[in-house]
């Protein structure tokens, strides 16, 4: 089920780091923004040139250093479906390889669970099983960032930077959601079925390794975005219960 598990935590990856990365930039100053999250935005287009010269697609425009950025236009892909997903999905392995790499360097400074979920039954109750599986590993994930997280260590705040960084760029355009929830969900049943059928792609160390270190990524994504979000929409309620309060009071004057 580590598929079909990986699809949902990739799913929701998408559509946290949606709603972060808008409301950041509806409620912040957009310039400040654009800058910190400089480095992801670079990845993210980058990431996006990359596979569209793989696919043999015509970049049209590439924009990297304006704070007005449109980001990237291309052609339509010679192959639609698969090479759009393919292009649309890019920047989300181009973040996670960067928050990986980055970890690397600093020697892993925060150390989370890499255990695959266990054998689940497809029908209905394995279905919420393994929102529970995915839901407990994300909790148990966010658990052993904040205990672990010293704030003197320097590598510790580096890491911190990184991830808040990465995660939020990987915000999707809008018009590539629906290419990523419909391609992951599809590749997710193939390998489900393929791995059913006796044709284990895990018993391979090249993959089972890739496999691992994306389902440690995804719910080290899915916590801090969860934690991101939740602490944004905290601070919109106060800052939106101060204005009606203390707003009305000062236009009544």
């Amino acid at each position: 089920m580590i598929y079909l598990s990986l699809a949902i935590g990739l799913v929701l990856t998408i559509f946290l780091s949606f709603a972060t990365y808008g409301l950041w930039l509806k409620h912040v100053n957009g310039k400040m923004i654009q800058g910190f999250l400089f480095p992801g935005t670079i990845v993210h287009e980058l990431s996006h040139a990359f596979v569209c010269l793989i696919t043999g697609t015509t970049i049209k425009e590439l924009n990297l250093f304006t704070t007005d950025s449109t980001g990237i236009k291309h052609d339509k892909p010679r192959i639609p479906f698969l090479f759009d997903f393919a292009i649309a999905a890019a920047p989300l392995f181009g973040c996670v390889f960067f928050i990986f790499f980055i970890s690397k360097i600093l020697a892993n400074p925060i150390h989370v669970d890499t255990t695959f979920p266990k054998e689940i039954h497809f029908t209905v109750k394995g279905f919420f099983d393994l929102m529970r599986h995915l839901l407990d590993t994300v909790w148990v994930t966010f658990n052993s960032f904040r205990n672990q997280f010293r704030i003197k260590d320097i590598r510790h705040i580096l890491f911190i930077v990184t991830l808040i960084i990465f995660t939020v760029s990987l915000a999707p355009h809008k018009q590539d959601i629906k290419h990523l929830v419909l391609g992951f969900t599809i590749i997710s049943i193939v390998l489900f079925f393929l791995d059913k059928s006796g044709i284990s792609l895990l018993q391979y160390k090249g993959w089972k390794y890739f496999i691992q270190e994306l389902w440690r990524m995804t719910t080290l994504t899915i916590s801090v975005l969860t934690t991101l979000l939740f602490v944004t929409l905290i601070i919109m309620g106060f800052i939106k219960a101060y204005r009606l309060t203390f707003g009305h009071k000062g236009a009544s004057k």
